[in-house]
Protein backbone atom coordinates (compact mmCIF):
# COMPACT_ATOMS: atom_id res chain seq x y z
CA UNK A 1 0.00 0.00 0.00
CA UNK A 2 1.17 3.95 -0.84
CA UNK A 3 2.45 5.62 1.69
CA UNK A 4 -0.28 8.41 3.03
CA UNK A 5 0.63 11.69 4.56
CA UNK A 6 -2.66 12.84 5.89
CA UNK A 7 -3.95 10.02 8.04
CA UNK A 8 -7.80 10.86 9.01
CA UNK A 9 -9.37 8.37 12.06
CA UNK A 10 -13.04 8.04 13.08
CA UNK A 11 -12.51 7.63 17.18
CA UNK A 12 -15.48 5.09 18.23
CA UNK A 13 -14.80 1.67 17.39
CA UNK A 14 -11.87 2.57 15.38
CA UNK A 15 -9.32 3.57 18.12
CA UNK A 16 -11.62 3.07 21.12
CA UNK A 17 -13.88 0.80 22.46
CA UNK A 18 -16.70 3.13 23.66
CA UNK A 19 -18.99 0.48 24.51
CA UNK A 20 -19.30 0.59 28.75
CA UNK A 21 -19.27 4.80 28.18
CA UNK A 22 -22.25 3.95 25.85
CA UNK A 23 -23.71 1.25 28.71
CA UNK A 24 -23.28 3.77 31.65
CA UNK A 25 -24.78 6.70 30.11
CA UNK A 26 -27.75 4.88 28.75
CA UNK A 27 -28.38 3.85 32.63
CA UNK A 28 -27.66 7.29 33.94
CA UNK A 29 -30.09 8.52 31.56
CA UNK A 30 -33.30 6.02 31.58
CA UNK A 31 -32.27 6.25 35.96
CA UNK A 32 -33.74 9.92 35.67
CA UNK A 33 -37.22 7.96 34.81
CA UNK A 34 -36.94 5.69 37.62
CA UNK A 35 -36.36 3.29 34.57
CA UNK A 36 -33.37 0.52 35.94
CA UNK A 37 -31.65 -1.60 33.44
CA UNK A 38 -28.70 -3.80 34.21
CA UNK A 39 -28.83 -6.18 31.18
CA UNK A 40 -26.05 -5.39 29.10
CA UNK A 41 -27.13 -6.58 25.87
CA UNK A 42 -30.23 -4.59 25.91
CA UNK A 43 -28.09 -1.06 26.76
CA UNK A 44 -25.48 -2.08 23.81
CA UNK A 45 -28.78 -1.33 21.45
CA UNK A 46 -27.17 2.41 22.25
CA UNK A 47 -24.39 1.55 20.34
CA UNK A 48 -26.65 1.00 17.21
CA UNK A 49 -29.68 2.77 17.05
CA UNK A 50 -30.29 6.27 17.27
CA UNK A 51 -30.72 7.34 20.91
CA UNK A 52 -34.40 9.18 20.96
CA UNK A 53 -35.59 5.71 18.96
CA UNK A 54 -34.00 3.60 21.63
CA UNK A 55 -35.18 5.80 24.58
CA UNK A 56 -39.05 5.19 23.30
CA UNK A 57 -39.34 1.95 21.43
CA UNK A 58 -36.99 -0.20 23.64
CA UNK A 59 -37.29 1.51 26.69
CA UNK A 60 -40.92 2.92 26.82
CA UNK A 61 -40.47 7.04 27.34
CA UNK A 62 -42.39 9.44 26.11
CA UNK A 63 -41.46 11.49 22.70
CA UNK A 64 -40.62 14.55 25.75
CA UNK A 65 -38.95 11.97 28.18
CA UNK A 66 -36.58 10.60 25.35
CA UNK A 67 -35.81 14.41 24.66
CA UNK A 68 -35.04 14.78 27.87
CA UNK A 69 -33.48 11.52 28.22
CA UNK A 70 -31.39 12.43 25.32
CA UNK A 71 -29.82 15.72 27.24
CA UNK A 72 -29.08 13.52 30.29
CA UNK A 73 -27.73 10.50 28.24
CA UNK A 74 -24.89 13.18 26.89
CA UNK A 75 -24.55 15.42 30.04
CA UNK A 76 -23.10 12.11 31.29
CA UNK A 77 -21.25 11.00 28.48
CA UNK A 78 -19.56 14.30 28.43
CA UNK A 79 -18.22 14.28 31.39
CA UNK A 80 -18.22 11.04 34.26
CA UNK A 81 -18.46 8.54 31.16
CA UNK A 82 -14.87 9.92 29.36
CA UNK A 83 -12.42 7.37 31.03
CA UNK A 84 -14.60 4.43 30.32
CA UNK A 85 -13.71 4.84 26.39
CA UNK A 86 -11.22 2.17 26.29
CA UNK A 87 -8.36 2.53 23.77
CA UNK A 88 -7.63 -0.43 21.48
CA UNK A 89 -4.82 -2.57 22.45
CA UNK A 90 -1.90 -1.31 19.95
CA UNK A 91 -3.37 1.80 18.91
CA UNK A 92 -0.83 3.77 20.87
CA UNK A 93 2.25 2.38 19.28
CA UNK A 94 0.87 2.69 16.60
CA UNK A 95 0.23 6.31 16.18
CA UNK A 96 3.39 6.86 18.13
CA UNK A 97 5.40 5.48 14.87
CA UNK A 98 3.40 7.32 12.18
CA UNK A 99 3.84 10.69 14.65
CA UNK A 100 7.64 9.73 14.25
CA UNK A 101 7.55 9.04 10.19
CA UNK A 102 5.75 12.76 10.02
CA UNK A 103 2.14 11.74 9.35
CA UNK A 104 -0.17 15.15 9.83
CA UNK A 105 -2.77 12.23 12.02
CA UNK A 106 -6.27 13.74 12.52
CA UNK A 107 -9.88 12.43 13.96
CA UNK A 108 -12.75 12.76 12.12
CA UNK A 109 -15.67 12.09 14.32
CA UNK A 110 -19.64 11.86 13.86
CA UNK A 111 -19.40 13.35 18.06
CA UNK A 112 -19.47 17.06 18.69
CA UNK A 113 -15.70 18.49 18.86
CA UNK A 114 -15.61 19.44 21.57
CA UNK A 115 -16.56 16.18 23.20
CA UNK A 116 -14.20 14.38 21.32
CA UNK A 117 -11.59 16.35 22.05
CA UNK A 118 -11.87 15.68 25.85
CA UNK A 119 -12.19 11.65 25.01
CA UNK A 120 -8.90 12.15 23.32
CA UNK A 121 -7.25 13.69 26.51
CA UNK A 122 -9.18 11.13 28.82
CA UNK A 123 -7.96 7.95 26.93
CA UNK A 124 -4.19 10.04 26.58
CA UNK A 125 -4.18 9.97 22.75
CA UNK A 126 -4.24 13.69 23.03
CA UNK A 127 -0.85 14.23 22.15
CA UNK A 128 -1.41 12.54 18.87
CA UNK A 129 -4.00 15.23 17.26
CA UNK A 130 -3.78 18.54 18.12
CA UNK A 131 -6.85 20.52 18.19
CA UNK A 132 -7.32 21.99 15.04
CA UNK A 133 -7.07 18.23 13.70
CA UNK A 134 -9.98 17.20 15.72
CA UNK A 135 -13.28 17.72 13.89
CA UNK A 136 -16.84 16.94 14.78
CA UNK A 137 -20.07 17.51 13.91
CA UNK A 138 -21.86 20.30 15.31
CA UNK A 139 -25.24 21.76 16.25
CA UNK A 140 -26.83 22.96 13.64
CA UNK A 141 -26.91 21.77 9.79
CA UNK A 142 -24.00 23.17 8.45
CA UNK A 143 -21.83 19.91 9.42
CA UNK A 144 -24.09 17.12 10.57
CA UNK A 145 -22.43 13.99 9.18
CA UNK A 146 -19.26 12.50 8.03
CA UNK A 147 -19.12 13.80 4.69
CA UNK A 148 -18.94 17.46 5.92
CA UNK A 149 -16.97 16.40 8.57
CA UNK A 150 -14.41 15.31 6.31
CA UNK A 151 -14.57 17.94 3.67
CA UNK A 152 -14.08 20.99 6.65
CA UNK A 153 -11.20 19.12 8.22
CA UNK A 154 -9.42 18.70 4.99
CA UNK A 155 -10.38 22.44 4.18
CA UNK A 156 -8.58 23.26 7.59
CA UNK A 157 -5.33 21.59 7.00
CA UNK A 158 -2.34 23.05 4.97
CA UNK A 159 -1.93 22.89 1.12
CA UNK A 160 -2.12 19.13 0.37
CA UNK A 161 -2.46 16.82 -2.77
CA UNK A 162 -6.13 14.58 -1.67
CA UNK A 163 -4.43 10.96 -3.57
CA UNK A 164 -2.10 12.06 0.00
CA UNK A 165 -5.02 11.44 2.62
CA UNK A 166 -6.94 8.49 3.57
CA UNK A 167 -9.81 8.31 5.69
CA UNK A 168 -9.95 5.16 8.91
CA UNK A 169 -13.03 4.16 10.26
CA UNK A 170 -15.69 1.17 11.03
CA UNK A 171 -18.28 2.56 9.42
CA UNK A 172 -20.00 2.85 6.36
CA UNK A 173 -20.55 6.65 6.94
CA UNK A 174 -16.72 6.58 7.41
CA UNK A 175 -15.84 4.96 3.74
CA UNK A 176 -18.74 7.00 1.79
CA UNK A 177 -17.51 10.28 3.36
CA UNK A 178 -14.21 9.35 2.17
CA UNK A 179 -15.36 8.24 -1.38
CA UNK A 180 -17.74 11.86 -1.84
CA UNK A 181 -14.58 13.94 -0.99
CA UNK A 182 -12.41 11.82 -3.15
CA UNK A 183 -9.85 10.54 -1.03
CA UNK A 184 -9.36 6.77 -0.05
CA UNK A 185 -10.17 4.81 2.89
CA UNK A 186 -9.53 2.26 4.87
CA UNK A 187 -12.84 -0.02 6.70
CA UNK A 188 -12.12 -1.63 10.14
CA UNK A 189 -13.73 -4.96 11.13
CA UNK A 190 -13.72 -4.19 14.60
CA UNK A 191 -16.25 -1.73 15.24
CA UNK A 192 -19.89 -1.65 14.60
CA UNK A 193 -20.56 -3.00 11.24
CA UNK A 194 -20.11 -6.90 9.63
CA UNK A 195 -17.59 -6.76 6.87
CA UNK A 196 -20.30 -7.29 3.95
CA UNK A 197 -21.71 -3.86 5.42
CA UNK A 198 -18.46 -2.19 5.12
CA UNK A 199 -17.55 -4.26 1.92
CA UNK A 200 -20.23 -2.75 0.16
CA UNK A 201 -18.76 0.72 0.14
CA UNK A 202 -16.15 -0.32 -1.53
CA UNK A 203 -13.38 0.57 0.63
CA UNK A 204 -9.82 1.31 -0.65
CA UNK A 205 -8.50 -1.50 1.43
CA UNK A 206 -9.39 -3.39 4.95
CA UNK A 207 -8.50 -4.12 7.91
CA UNK A 208 -8.98 -6.82 9.93
CA UNK A 209 -7.37 -6.40 12.87
CA UNK A 210 -5.38 -3.00 14.61
CA UNK A 211 -2.25 -4.88 14.02
CA UNK A 212 -3.01 -5.36 10.45
CA UNK A 213 -4.12 -1.58 10.36
CA UNK A 214 -0.69 -0.26 11.68
CA UNK A 215 1.05 -2.78 9.29
CA UNK A 216 -0.71 -1.15 5.89
CA UNK A 217 -0.54 2.79 6.91
CA UNK A 218 3.47 2.17 8.05
CA UNK A 219 4.35 -0.36 5.38
CA UNK A 220 5.75 2.31 2.86
CA UNK A 221 7.83 4.06 5.26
Amino acid sequence: MKRYPIILFDLDGTLTDPTMEIVKSAQYALHQFGVEESDPEKLRAFANTPLLQCFEQDFGLSADQADQAFEYYWHYAGSLALRDNRVYAGVPEMLEQLQADDRTLCVATARKTDNARKVLAAVGLKTFFPEHQVLGTDDNAARSNKKMVIFDLLCSLDEHHHEDVIMVGDRKSDLIGAYKNGVDSMAVTWGSETLDELKSAEPTCIAASVREMAQLLLAAQ
